[in-house]
């Protein structure tokens, strides 16, 4: 009898266990609309050109060329890209909100679905993230 409830324990555990991967598991959709492509792609263009000192920094951090472009601009479809790195915002984006991901040369620049928290953020190939653009609308948080 202790070995049937032992193994109903087990199993009962290990479904929560699996359940709860499962959950974190959930894939980001990458928005692959056009007129949100295009808005990505001139925003981190101007960034990516502005002559800014932090973006001066980066590239150099990145050993990317100083000025001019880094890259062929692509957009992101993999969703478990997209997933990853929704979750380097400095909060959750929901699982239902489609995400535009672009590929910049070596770097991904993810645009914020909720425009009223930011603009979005660029990371390097490990998702780590080297710049957050844009400011948070006030009283949006």
């Amino acid at each position: 009898m202790k070995a049937i409830r032992s193994r109903a324990t087990l199993f009962s555990c290990a479904a929560l266990v699996s359940l709860f991967a499962a959950r974190g598991a959930v894939a980001q959709n990458c928005s692959t609309a056009q007129a949100q492509v295009d808005s990505a792609k001139s925003e981190v263009s101007s960034v990516l050109n502005s002559g800014s000192a932090l973006v001066a920094e980066m590239r150099q951090e990145q050993k990317l060329p100083a000025t001019g472009d880094i890259g062929p601009v692509s957009v992101v479809r993999d969703r478990p890209v997209c997933s990853k790195i929704a979750t380097q915002f400095d909060h959750e984006v929901a699982p239902s909100a489609s995400l535009v991901v672009l590929r910049v040369g070596p770097l991904f620049y993810a645009r914020e679905p909720d425009q009223k928290r930011g603009t979005g953020i660029i990371t390097d190939s490990t998702y780590k993230v080297l710049l957050r653009l844009g400011v948070p609308v006030p009283g949006t948080n």
